[in-house]
């Protein structure tokens, strides 16, 4: 979800983020903020915009106005999870999520269960959301600064690199003589290069 603060009227503001408990209480306390489940979002008075920009820039490092840091992380769970009637989140992210006592439970979008499991339990009024211990999971594009408020000990993270391009990939696949055919064929000067198997 893309952080967001959009001006409904002009009493009303709505605020979209990642789940953070920490600034949903902050949000909470701004004159009455109510959720809006269709529109997925907290509804705010325009008069406290700089307090809601404040707790956005505190707790994701952005306003809404600018791109913050995100990183890819591997997570593991340190022992069985088991959430009453909703998903189990970390840094934003719903890394399982259950519908009911025989839904079965399923990821959430950048998240990827790599080894391990997750399901759904509990009774019919009182359905759990369930992640095994030692359950592993990729997520993507996690927001950096959230990952500074996470202490719990169920989990542990490391970032990753993944985007990190793969070196001399494209120049594994050229063999030396087409090297220096397009060398040549640009005029560059290839005297200073020492390419084993281009002395004939």
């Amino acid at each position: 979800m893309n952080l967001s603060i959009i001006n409904l009227n002009k009493l009303t503001l709505l605020i979209c983020m990642e789940y953070c408990p920490q600034a949903v209480y902050k949000i909470k306390q701004l004159g009455q903020a109510k959720w809006d489940s269709t529109l997925k979002g907290w509804k705010v008075s325009t008069d406290y915009k700089d307090e809601v920009k404040k707790i956005l820039l505190d707790y994701y490092g952005t306003d809404g106005t600018f791109s913050e840091k995100r990183v890819n992380i591997e997570l593991v769970t340190n022992q069985d999870i088991k959430r009453p009637q909703k998903p189990v989140l970390f840094a934003g992210k719903s890394i399982a999520q259950a519908f009911n006592r025989d839904s079965g439970a399923r990821v959430g979008q950048n998240v990827a269960l790599i080894e391990g499991g997750i399901s759904s339990g509990g009774s019919s009024k009182n359905w759990e959301t369930i992640v095994e211990k030692g359950s592993r999971f990729k997520i993507m594009h996690v927001n950096e600064q959230l990952l500074s408020f996470e202490n719990d000990k169920l989990f542990s993270y490391q970032v990753i690199d993944s985007n990190k391009p793969k070196k001399l990939s494209r120049l594994r696949k050229v063999s030396d003589e087409e090297l220096i055919a397009e060398f040549i064929s640009r005029k560059l000067t290839v005297e200073h290069l020492s390419i084993e198997g281009a002395k004939s």
